[in-house]
C-alpha cells in the first residue's frame, strides 16, 4: 500500500465502514456517475458483482476519489 494508512484491518470493514457515511454528493451528482459507470461497465464488460459493490462507495458518495483508490489498493495488494 502507499505511505497513507487505514484503520481498517480489511476491505471489507472499510467498505461497510463507509457504506455508513452521509454522502459526499447530491443525488443529481449520484445519478451522473452511475450513468458513466455503466456506460463504463457495458463497453469493459465489467460484470462482477464485488466490482460492482467496490464502485457504489464513490457511485453514492460515501468515499471521494483519493480514498477510492486507497481502498482498492488496499483490497487488491498482496501483504509484504
Amino acid at each position: 500500500m502507499s505511505d497513507k494508512q487505514t484503520p481498517y484491518s480489511n476491505a471489507d470493514d472499510w467498505r461497510i465502514a463507509a457504506m455508513q457515511r452521509p454522502s459526499l454528493c447530491d443525488s443529481a451528482e449520484s445519478n451522473q456517475r452511475s450513468s458513466l459507470a455503466e456506460i463504463h461497465n457495458r463497453q469493459e464488460n465489467i460484470t462482477d458483482p464485488d466490482t460492482l459493490a467496490d464502485q457504489q462507495l464513490y457511485i453514492q458518495g460515501k468515499m471521494d476519489m483519493d480514498e477510492y483508490q486507497n481502498y482498492l489498493l488496499f483490497k487488491h495488494s498482496k501483504p509484504s
